[in-house]
């Protein structure tokens, strides 16, 4: 077997230890803004608009602005664009390692950047052959319907939350839903949230927008990628510190402080709760409490690679191993019709998986899917990559998600500070949450509200 020693998680990014050196130095840097505005080419230390990280909100806020004839300067601290849009081809085989479905179609951005660029869009139908397996067994019709009918029931239960009804966590929700309901809620909530039901605020959840679903076969980290060429981002730059002053704001970072009129954080929630970029004057209490009921979910990808040796399963199949350890893992087979089967977990079974490291979290996977499709596929099996957002320092998880009792977070961190330091990303963009078309919608609000003068 071949573990490739590097995970996704990895690429273009400073070492923990690393980091916080960084951190150190451009923290001192503070103290002496003259000195290290001198790291910064002629003309290059100042701008408009300063953007903390080049994801989806990063790369929409900055094509918005450069549109409006706005100097910006995007800092990002990896080696790449995209955030977590990320296409992995270290396998020779490409595969989104995080973000990978163009939600709700109708309102999306990205669809009209595909077509723009010329990449193929596919309308996918869902799971559509969902096989459920425990100990190796298929379970049978008459698991799947039943699994089936409390998905079903827990529909009406979140309308009525949603029309004010106090906000649970799913998992309350789940036990009225008889004997079948929290385990069918825990395995969808962890298999699609990313979390624990009992951590999803159930409101939250009933606000997310509904719609049609497409996928990019390049990679929608591909797509993400093409966006951001052009624009005035700064590599392996990450800012440290904010100071914001009564007319402008005062970035540190690595190359020096960056002076600009107004910024925009993009960066995911995990990051701001870990205080990784200092704010002075600090933030008000709104802001503070809004990231602390925020929490961010593991989905947890491992892309296992195969000889061309199929098992004699069809594309589009999917098998669902649901005494996987911790809660259940999918395996999506054969996406594009290619030689790769992508094995999907989350919440905390998604961090216990990287908790092992990329050998032992590609093992565990390989060992769950031969259970099923026999143990033919560990002799067919070519090489395997881990993608853990969770045990990313630059993530700390895969997406946000909305504590129970604090529905109201995303509203809360949306609403600028001092009218000149703005947080936005998937984590405020209210029904589109969780999503890099959520993400982008956010960045091109706040860039149009800077641009307009209101804040």
């Amino acid at each position: 077997m071949a573990f490739p020693l590097r995970g996704p998680y990895l690429i273009g990014m400073p070492f923990p230890e690393t980091r916080r050196r960084m951190i150190a130095l451009a923290a001192a840097a503070v103290l002496s803004p003259a000195v290290l505005r001198r790291a910064f080419a002629a003309g290059e230390g100042e701008a408009d608009v300063a953007i903390i990280g080049a994801g989806g909100a990063g790369i929409a806020a900055a094509r918005t602005l450069v549109e409006a004839g706005k100097r910006v300067v995007v800092l990002e601290a990896r080696g790449r664009p995209g955030g977590r849009a990320f296409t992995d081809s270290s396998l020779g085989i490409p595969f989104d390692a995080g973000a990978a479905f163009i939600h709700f179609a109708e309102r999306n951005p990205w669809i009209g950047l595909a077509e723009h660029y010329g990449l193929e869009l596919l309308h996918w139908n869902g799971w559509t052959h969902f096989r459920p397996h425990a100990g190796g067994r298929f379970l049978g019709q008459g698991y799947i319907d039943r699994r089936l009918r409390a998905r079903k029931a827990l529909w009406p239960l979140l309308e009525k939350i949603e029309s004010g009804g106090p906000d649970t966590s799913l998992a309350q929700l789940a036990a009225s839903l008889g004997e079948d309901g929290p385990t069918a809620i825990r395995d969808m909530a962890m298999l699609s949230i990313g979390e624990n039901p009992e951590r999803i605020s159930a409101r939250d959840y009933a606000s997310l927008w509904d719609g049609s679903d497409k996928v990019v076969p390049a990679g929608y980290g591909t797509l993400v990628a093409m966006a951001a060429e052009g624009l005035p981002i700064r590599y392996g730059c990450p800012a440290t510190a904010v100071h914001a002053e009564a007319d402008h704001v005062e970035i540190a970072t690595p190359l020096g402080v960056l002076k600009a009129g107004s910024v925009i954080v993009t960066v995911p929630v995990g990051v701001l709760a870990d205080e990784v970029i200092r704010f002075t004057p600090g933030l008000p209490l709104e802001t503070v409490h809004a990231i602390e009921g925020i929490g961010m979910g593991a989905l947890t990808k491992v892309a296992l690679r195969f000889d061309g040796e199929r098992f004699g399963i069809a594309q589009g199949d999917d098998f669902v191993v649901v005494d996987f350890a911790g809660g259940a893992m999918t395996f999506e087979m054969w996406p594009f019709d290619r030689d790769i089967v992508i094995g999907t977990t989350g919440g905390d079974a998604g961090r216990a998986l990287g908790d092992m490291g990329e050998a032992g979290a590609i093992t565990a996977a390989l060992e769950a899917f031969a259970e099923v499709v026999g143990e033919e596929a560990k002799r067919r099996f070519v090489s395997g990559r881990l993608s853990d957002w969770w045990h990313d320092p630059l993530s700390q998880g895969s997406y946000s998600v909305v504590r129970p009792g604090r529905a109201g977070a995303r509203v809360a961190l949306a609403r600028p500070v001092a009218g000149r330091v703005w947080f936005c990303g998937e984590a405020t963009a209210g029904g589109g949450a969780m999503t890099v078309g959520g993400a982008s919608l956010e960045g091109r609000r706040v860039a149009k509200a800077i641009i307009a003068g209101t804040h």
